[in-house]
């Protein structure tokens, strides 16, 4: 292992210290090395879902967007659909899903239905105003969450943090119209979240991501 002064000049001063070890470092470089091939299935299935269903209603739909949401075209070089589609980051898909209110296209039924977020955390809520969630509240929690991990990871950012209350520092807010509900993942639970909805789309995608 490489000495504490070694990673400093490596890696930063400040980057190090923001770990409980230089054993929390190397980790969480490990579990991001373990889980960047399952996000890289999860956004291209997702992004494919959402088009898919925008597609069905608008096939120039990526032409026709709010000024809210804006579409990296290259500069309006790029004017090939599925060029356009591979473009995008996984933020603009969930701002799409947001905007048009099509979150659960991007999941299956069955398994939203079946979904507990206090399986990753047992301080994660089932209910908003005393309702159980619906479908779509914990769809759109699923895709907060995908693109905080996605984006934590393929920034290299420490995904094993606990925060002194004891909540894992990767936690979203998903906001509703009348309510707003935070949702964690543990770090131990990272693998078996992402596994759970490689499953939900084929029981085989969990060892396809392994290869």
């Amino acid at each position: 292992m490489l000495n504490s002064q070694v990673l400093i000049e490596l890696f930063s001063k400040t980057r190090i210290l923001a770990y409980a070890s230089a054993s929390e470092h190397e980790a969480n470089l490990r579990l991001i090395s373990q889980i960047s091939h399952k996000l890289g299935i999860l956004e291209i299935i997702i992004r494919n879902r959402i088009d898919k269903i925008m597609s069905a209603r608008d096939e120039s739909w990526l032409f026709a967007l709010p000024s809210e949401i804006v579409l990296d075209d290259d500069g309006g070089k790029i004017k090939e659909h599925n060029a356009l589609v591979s473009r995008q980051t996984f933020g603009f898909w969930v701002r799409v899903a947001e905007c048009y209110k099509i979150h659960s296209c991007a999941f299956d039924k069955e398994f939203l239905e079946s979904l507990d977020f206090k399986k990753y955390y047992s301080r994660n809520q089932g209910r908003l105003n005393k309702s159980p969630l619906a479908n779509y509240q914990k769809a759109y929690a699923l895709l907060l969450l995908i693109r905080s991990i996605r984006n934590r990871a393929f920034h290299f950012e420490n995904l094993l943090k606990i925060l002194d209350d004891g909540r894992p520092r990767l936690s979203i807010r998903a906001t509703f119209k009348k309510s707003s509900g935070v949702f964690s993942i543990m770090p131990n639970m990272i693998m078996t979240f992402l596994d759970d909805i490689l499953k939900s789309f084929d029981e085989n995608l969990v060892e396809y991501a392994k290869n």
